[in-house]
């Protein structure tokens, strides 16, 4: 398994894996028309895929921000300012890849990078994602509360917030 910056060219088959990880799982909740954007959020810290025999199997992205209740939520249980935080979105793993380390891998990259920038890790997860959230409770994330937000469109989403665990950032030393 292969972890890498996502470049540009490999944009066109995460579109297809997260369209196959909708049907699976129903990840994204609600699928986006505009998959590029999605994909491309338009502030990053970084973007990274799993290759598994050359083959794109995984995503995932570290971004400044995610929904504001999240954010709250995450930075009063930690007890800093939300831009001390960094968010992990859209990990999204092929189906028949798993098993092989792909959403683990992303996500410690992921976490690392956040620490290399001196932020904490957070993240947010539709509740009924139970083998996410399986994952990041095994690698050490701990559920800071739970969330309802509610979409423009009027859709909603119950989301848990899981904050990384204290010896990936080394943000854990700064008040």
């Amino acid at each position: 398994m292969l972890i890498r910056p996502r470049r540009d060219d490999d944009l066109t088959a995460c579109a297809d894996l997260v369209r196959e990880v909708h049907a699976a799982d129903r990840y994204p909740r609600y699928l986006p028309a505009d998959l590029t954007s999605f994909l491309s959020p338009a502030s990053l810290h970084g973007i990274w895929v799993a290759e598994l025999d050359g083959q794109i199997a995984g995503h995932i992205a570290l971004v400044p921000r995610s929904v504001p209740a999240a954010m709250e939520l995450a930075a009063g249980a930690l007890g800093r300012r939300e831009d001390q935080l960094a968010v992990v979105a859209r990990l999204f793993v092929a189906p028949l890849a798993r098993g092989h380390g792909a959403g683990r891998l992303l996500l410690d990259a992921a976490a690392a990078e956040a620490a290399a920038r001196g932020l904490w890790p957070i993240l947010d997860v539709d509740t009924e994602l139970a083998a996410a959230i399986a994952l990041y409770e095994s690698r050490g994330w701990t559920r800071a509360g739970t969330v309802t937000v509610t979409f423009r469109d009027g859709n909603t989403l119950t989301e848990h917030v899981y904050l990384g665990p204290r010896n990936t950032s080394r943000a854990t030393d700064v008040p």
